[in-house]
């Protein structure tokens, strides 16, 4: 169902492999990579396709998605999985990247995305990269605007109507946040200004860093 939901949304692949690219370019010694609600493993499977010599941290809260995202990895060694939240990981432990795909649209806007963000910031290493990727909508109306377009690319490519179904129950109920939101919640939590780099119907990604760290592709 993971695959399906993913095959539904067009182009929404992108984002894994834009993060598969990120972790392979990174200079020197492979890089120490924290995947934020790794259940389901959808980013384990590329990334260790990809880039098998990172090394890989896995946390997400649910033992069931935990389960699913170890047996995607199979057999790898340096692949190292958290029952938990971001917020256990230990704070002088830093990784070289982060990723956070489609998880903090589950969180409400009552701090619990603000203290997520800055969890997520206190363990990115000096010069370190964070991929984040969300549900973001410019107004309330967008959802339901674009769902006919969504409907419309999903039977057309024969994806799950199970999928599609649920893709079209779940957004709505999402307490997701415009734009300029996320970018307010990460300057806050000391993010550099976050740069666009995808973004298909109701999903977009962005990447960003420490806001007073120079890095490769990033203005801060």
């Amino acid at each position: 169902m993971y695959r399906e939901l993913q095959r539904s949304i067009p182009g929404l692949d992108t984002i894994y492999r834009l993060t598969e690219a990120l972790i392979a370019d990174h200079p020197g010694d492979p890089p120490r990579v924290l995947v934020v609600g790794a259940g389901g493993g959808r980013e384990i499977e590329a990334i260790g396709a990809s880039v098998p010599a990172a090394n890989l941290t896995a946390v997400d809260p649910s033992a069931d998605n935990l389960a699913l995202a170890r047996l995607i990895a199979g057999p790898a060694p340096d692949i190292r999985f958290v029952e938990g939240r971001v917020e256990d990981l230990p704070t002088d432990e830093t990784f070289d990247v982060t990723t956070s795909l489609l998880v903090m649209h589950h969180l409400p806007d009552d701090g619990a995305k603000l203290n997520y963000l800055r969890a997520i910031r206190s363990r990115l290493a000096s010069g370190g990269t964070f991929v984040h990727a969300d549900i973001c909508v410019d107004d309330p109306d967008a959802v339901q605007r674009l769902a006919s377009i969504y409907q419309a690319h999903a039977s057309h490519i024969g994806a799950n109507p199970e999928a599609i179904q649920l893709e079209l129950r779940t957004i709505p109920a999402l307490p997701v946040v415009p734009p300029a939101r996320i970018e307010t919640l990460f300057a806050q939590a000391g993010f550099a200004p976050p740069q666009e780099v995808f973004r298909s119907l109701w999903y977009r990604c962005w990447i960003s860093g420490h806001a007073l760290t120079s890095q490769k592709g990033l203005q801060t």
